[in-house]
């Protein structure tokens, strides 16, 4: 009995250090994946990398010319690494950019619950992955990548001060973290233990509070400039009822309130007149993640099937565009 145990626990160790294995080769590949749409964008001078790239050839070895604004923290990094390791602005960004991709589609991937929930998962996996709103995070927005990044890391390898710290450097690097950590404090606070809310009244509270975290958005200017149009943004609406609606349960795990409570502030930005279309990709992350750790395989099944239209059409959208 003791000799079979032996075995399955080999069997295991091997079966999952196989997955780890494979896990960061196809994150390798997503990283090299999301290098190639950042040279697409360069070629197209289009997203955040031609702002960029105009701005450090302005720059020069000029360091005095970084202003002390929301983005300091992430120029000032960019001139000293250009300038410690004597390389080109663009290969800078290019090496973020696949970092960001590679750790956040490893870290999702590794914490797949098992092979049975990988079957189920799989697709929808690699659709959010690879949607368009998911992929500005990592090519075109880079500095909000790297912060978004930092506080996946810290909600879901760390506790206590190092768990803080990271959400400090999270917003010193883009202000945009912020309104995700003062969900995070909503979370716990319509959550506890001595206060139990049905589920109506628990997205009531979430929408009102979203509504005032949308509107004091607006004063901190991590806004987007551009809007979508009136079809995308009904397309996006259609995403958006799929994560509130899907799993009643998801406003009571910390991932699926996050997820709810940003594509709120999206939907909040709509009647202010502000686009807060960036989180719409933070927003499917984030559902993604709770599905992976909390998810039930009904769950999932029907969000991949309500999620496959979306998908297709933000793509085919997101590819016209391109051509």
């Amino acid at each position: 009995m003791s000799t079979e145990i032996l075995q399955r626990t080999r069997l295991t160790i091997k079966s999952r250090t196989l997955n780890k294995i494979l896990a960061l080769i196809l994150s390798i590949v997503y990283g090299l994946f999301i290098v190639l749409s950042l040279q697409i964008q360069f070629s197209l001078g289009s997203g955040d990398i031609d702002s960029l790239l105009h701005f450090f050839d302005e720059a020069g070895n000029d360091i005095s010319t970084v202003s002390l604004s929301g983005d300091y923290v992430f120029r000032i990094a960019v001139f000293y690494i250009t300038q410690y390791f004597d390389i080109e602005t663009l290969v800078v960004l290019n090496t973020m950019a696949f970092l960001i991709a590679y750790l956040i589609f490893y870290l999702y991937s590794v914490n797949i619950r098992s092979q049975a929930y990988l079957i189920y998962i799989l697709p929808l996996f690699f659709m959010v992955f690879f949607t368009p709103n998911v992929q500005v995070l990592f090519s075109s927005g880079i500095r909000s990548g790297i912060a978004f990044t930092v506080l996946m890391f810290a909600l879901s390898n760390y506790k206590g001060l190092t768990r803080y710290a990271l959400f400090l450097i999270s917003s010193a690097i883009h202000l945009s973290m912020l309104p995700i950590l003062a969900l995070y404090v909503f979370f716990y606070i319509l959550n506890n233990r001595m206060i139990k809310t049905p589920f109506i009244v628990s997205l009531f509270l979430l929408f009102m509070g979203t509504f005032i975290i949308a509107f004091g958005g607006t004063k901190v200017h991590f806004v987007d400039v551009d809007s979508a149009s009136i079809s995308y943004n009904l397309l996006i609406f259609y995403a958006a009822l799929l994560i509130i609606f899907i799993n009643k349960k998801a406003i009571k795990d910390l991932y699926g309130f996050l997820s709810v409570g940003l594509i709120f502030i999206y939907i909040c930005g709509l009647f202010i007149d502000a686009s807060y279309i960036r989180y719409v990709g933070n927003s499917i992350l984030l559902y993604l993640f709770f599905l992976i750790k909390n998810g039930e395989k009904g769950t999932i099944e029907v969000f991949t099937v309500g999620y496959s239209p979306f998908f297709i059409l933000t793509l085919l959208y997101s590819i016209t565009n391109w051509i």
